[in-house]
């Protein structure tokens, strides 16, 4: 049986894995400034707070020490992938354009989605390896 905090990394996988293919459904049959509109529903992530994150009495329990523990592992683990990320694409990113001294600005909306959807993939997937595997909190 998955906890709440594994149904909502899923349903958060399932959103970016949506965004994702409609960014290159649209992409595919329009231009590249229109299908960012695909992305744009990573905003449902938030439905899943509402969905999977709430009491539904008021003495039920949300989350004990190993969720914070497994959430606090999930954030700092995709915090460094998309740091990382980020640092590697501008360089990347530099180095290609060194020859013109200028990077068009029509790269930074696409930057900024593929961070944010991978550190939301990052995250959801360390959440639910570390369900599955299991975490020593360090105090239970």
């Amino acid at each position: 049986m998955l906890n709440r905090h594994e149904k909502f990394a899923i349903f958060n996988l399932s959103v970016v894995v949506i965004g994702i293919l409609l960014f290159f459904l649209i992409w595919q049959t329009m231009e590249i400034s229109k299908a960012y509109a695909g992305l744009a529903v990573l905003g449902f992530q938030g439905i899943g707070h509402l969905i999977f994150l709430r009491k539904n009495n008021p003495s039920e329990v949300i989350e004990d020490e190993r969720d914070i523990s497994i959430q606090q592992k999930s954030f700092s683990g995709s915090s460094f992938f998309a740091f990382s990320y980020f640092v590697i694409i501008s360089l990347v990113i530099y180095f290609s354009h060194s020859d013109t001294g200028v990077i068009s600005i029509d790269y930074l909306p696409l930057f900024i989605w593929v961070g944010v959807a991978l550190k939301i993939l990052v995250s959801s997937i360390i959440t639910l390896l570390q369900y599955r595997r299991g975490t020593n909190c360090g105090i239970c």
